[in-house]
């Protein structure tokens, strides 16, 4: 959190006392003078001091890696808003019950986040060969093969220069060695990671003690008692997020190089950000509108996306993309036999020995370095399933295809249509769409036709609404 005393300087701190100095001389005296002169000096101060609480926040703004959140702890601090997500007071552990034992809580979420992709694809249409037909959806994607990818072994220089561009965070997983440690350390242990990368890059093994992390529920929002509520954020050990920015660095420069990643995909890639995907969306919808077409847009929220990645399927998408042999190995090391547990205090005080283990099925870990560029590569080729008849616009999981025709009936079909391609693709990819928070809605003028459009999927309904002036909603 932001202190608010921050801006204050010596400076200021005199100016303060002088002023009240002049306070009581004003008060002792009840002269008219020293009354004038005592507004103005007030009036001047306070223009300094606004003046310096602004170059205070500006500076930390402008030195801010993640200026979004930076902003937003400033406006907590100076409204006096403060949440602590991490603080989980209570938890609805099934049949009505709530509890309050710390370790209750941990045990709930525990088997939540391990049992949950099993819940979701239990409710999902697919085929025995999904794979197959997975595939068969790349192929027609993509029609030429891309080059196959050989992991460069890794240099002292290269791992050094990871260790220093780590930030000093004071966080730890399970091993109990902050990056923060690691940095201090780093002129004198760059050489025994980079040996290990290496043999690891050489046999295809992502070491075993690297694939333990420790989970911490980061509350979303809504229902603080409803688990359904929170993320799983993992904290890995910190040599293990060395070898995690290898693999990332190296996938990454093969993805960039050979124009494997979706143009209208806009999440974790350079130059690209939510507002170059709001603007292409609102610019879409406007120039439907003034072309005087019929627009709509399929707005789809994944159920625990991360969480429900196929590590089969994903594992021939990165073959599929030239990602094969010894590398394609050592990803499927990465990947499996993969433990976590989940802790609800910010403490390992009670000691590793203690810790519940559960060994993941499924899954990207969110807080791992490679984990979302996976997922990218993973939901890679969906934009050409329904880009024929409507532009879809991708943040990471967050999906959304704007769909325009000219003619009403045309209109109506091709909206359907696209969703119901969406909704055969996230299913044979092992993905389920959560249709009370999906959401259907038409753009409209002011004098318009409405469509009427109603989509059901195994008698769940898709919510649906009609902007006539393209409002946005907080």
């Amino acid at each position: 959190m932001i202190k608010n005393n921050n801006w204050i300087t010596p400076g200021i701190k005199v100016s303060c006392r002088h002023k009240r100095e002049l306070y009581l001389l004003y008060k002792n005296n009840n002269n008219y003078k020293i009354k004038k002169d005592y507004k103005l000096y007030c009036r001047i101060l306070s223009d300094v001091i606004k003046a310096a609480k602004r170059l205070h926040y500006d500076r930390l703004i402008s030195k801010s890696s993640n200026k979004m959140k930076t902003t937003w702890n400033i406006v907590k601090s100076i409204t006096d808003k403060k949440t602590d997500s991490k603080v989980i007071q209570s938890i609805d552990t099934g049949n009505s019950i709530t509890s309050k034992n710390q370790q209750d809580i941990a045990d709930t979420f525990q088997n939540y986040f391990l049992s949950v992709a099993d819940k979701i694809k239990s409710n999902i249409n697919s085929k025995d060969n999904c794979d197959n037909e997975c595939m068969d959806y790349q192929f027609r994607a993509f029609k030429n093969p891309f080059p196959n990818l050989i992991f460069d072994h890794t240099s002292t220089k290269e791992i050094a220069n990871i260790i220093k561009a780590f930030k000093p965070k004071i966080s730890s997983g399970y091993d109990e060695i902050s990056l923060k440690i690691l940095k201090i350390s780093s002129p004198f242990i760059a050489a025994p990671p980079n040996h290990i990368c290496n043999r690891s890059i050489l046999s295809g093994n992502f070491p075993s003690g690297m694939k333990y992390s420790i989970i911490i529920p980061l509350f979303k929002k809504g229902d603080k008692k409803d688990i359904k509520n929170y993320r799983p954020i993992s904290l890995l050990t910190s040599f293990s997020k060395i070898f995690e920015k290898v693999i990332h660095a190296r996938i990454l420069e093969h993805a960039i190089n050979n124009n494997i990643l979706s143009t209208e995909q806009f999440g974790f890639i350079s130059n690209s950000s939510t507002q170059k995907a709001t603007f292409i969306l609102v610019n879409d919808i406007l120039q439907a509108l003034n072309n005087k077409s019929f627009v709509g847009g399929i707005f789809c929220d994944l159920e625990k996306a991360f969480d429900c990645v196929n590590h089969g399927i994903l594992l021939k998408k990165l073959e599929f993309y030239g990602i094969v042999g010894s590398a394609n190995t050592l990803m499927k090391s990465y990947l499996k036999d993969r433990y976590h547990c989940v802790i609800v205090k910010d403490s390992l005080a009670q000691g590793n020995a203690s810790l519940n283990w559960g060994k993941i099925k499924y899954g990207v870990l969110q807080g791992s370095v490679p984990g979302p560029l996976l997922l990218l590569l993973y939901i890679n080729h969906l934009p050409k399933v329904v880009n024929t008849f409507s532009q879809p616009i991708l943040f990471v999981d967050d999906t959304s295809v704007i769909v325009n025709n000219t003619n009403c009936i045309n209109f109506e079909k091709d909206f359907i249509f696209s969703f119901d391609q969406l909704n055969k693709w996230f299913n044979t990819n092992l993905l389920a769409l959560n249709f009370d928070k999906t959401q259907c809605l038409q753009f409209k003028t002011m004098n318009s036709l409405t469509i009427p459009i109603n989509i059901s999927y195994n008698n769940k309904c898709v919510g649906n609404n009609t902007d006539k002036i393209l409002r946005y909603y907080y």
